[in-house]
């Protein structure tokens, strides 16, 4: 007699598949157009063609730039691609922007008030001729020569008279006529006493005003002092500089300049 069929079943299989991982939120980009320089700005609204009247302080300015960027659709390889070519100084970059700027009565104001605000050739300025922020990046310089058209400055190293260093608008800053107003507590560069090189300092003591020979009031020299300038006891001494070579800081400069 045959074996009978075997009647159980086979056992079966069921194959689950894992859930798809989910993907990684986008990041988001916050920028703060307050902390932008000027210079920057106006690249901004120039490149971009942004609506600003020629009297825009630079904070109106701000505004304005970071209203345009909230309401633009942003391509982020394009975004990219333009921030390095604007680092690298592409001159296809610069051209474009002056092409659409052209059309901008405003901004051609607002070159005609940075022109009347440069420094004159043989003048003695504060110049930033490196692309490093750290204390001390700011040396003593003369003017050779201005360039509106690219507002540009020639200018000397006053250590190194050999050489001529071409630097933008805003990386010169005058120095100062004594009038400025620096209070005790207010925050300023200055040359640091027997070098060529403006450090950030705090003015220690209200300065003392005299009248020029036109009866302005003015002071001869500042007491400050100087950031990371503790002795070996810990203290940071007073020192004393020229009133001429105490300046504000850049931020606070191009502000009151251009504001």
């Amino acid at each position: 007699m045959p074996d009978a069929p075997d009647t159980e079943s086979a056992p079966t299989t069921t194959t689950t598949t894992a859930p798809a991982a989910p993907d990684p939120p986008i990041p988001k980009i916050a920028l703060d157009f307050k902390t932008i320089s000027p210079q920057s700005l106006v690249d901004y609204i120039e490149f971009h063609s942004v609506d600003v009247s020629a009297n825009s302080t630079i904070a109106d300015m701000s505004k304005a730039a970071a209203k345009h960027f909230e309401n633009m659709e942003v391509d982020e390889e394009t975004v990219l691609g333009g921030f390095l070519t604007r680092c690298d100084g592409s001159k296809d970059y610069m051209e474009s922007a002056r092409v659409l700027s052209s059309n901008t009565p405003s901004l051609q104001a607002y070159r005609r008030k940075r022109q009347k605000a440069a420094a004159l050739p043989g003048e003695q300025v504060a110049a930033k001729t490196s692309r490093s922020d750290e204390n001390g990046s700011w040396i003593l310089a003369s003017v050779q020569a201005y360039h509106p058209e690219t507002e540009t400055y020639d200018v000397q190293d006053e250590d190194d008279i050999t050489k001529l260093i071409r630097i933008p608008f805003t990386n010169v800053m005058r120095l100062g006529t004594g009038q400025e107003v620096f209070l005790k507590g207010s925050d300023c560069m200055a040359i640091f006493p027997e070098t060529t090189s403006f450090y950030r300092a705090k003015v220690s003591k209200n300065p003392i005003w005299r009248p020029d020979r036109l009866g302005v009031p003015t002071c001869s020299e500042l007491i400050l002092r100087f950031m990371d300038d503790e002795d070996d006891s810990g203290k940071t001494p007073h020192r004393r500089v020229p009133s001429r070579y105490v300046i504000q800081l850049p931020n606070s400069y191009f502000e009151s300049v251009l504001g």
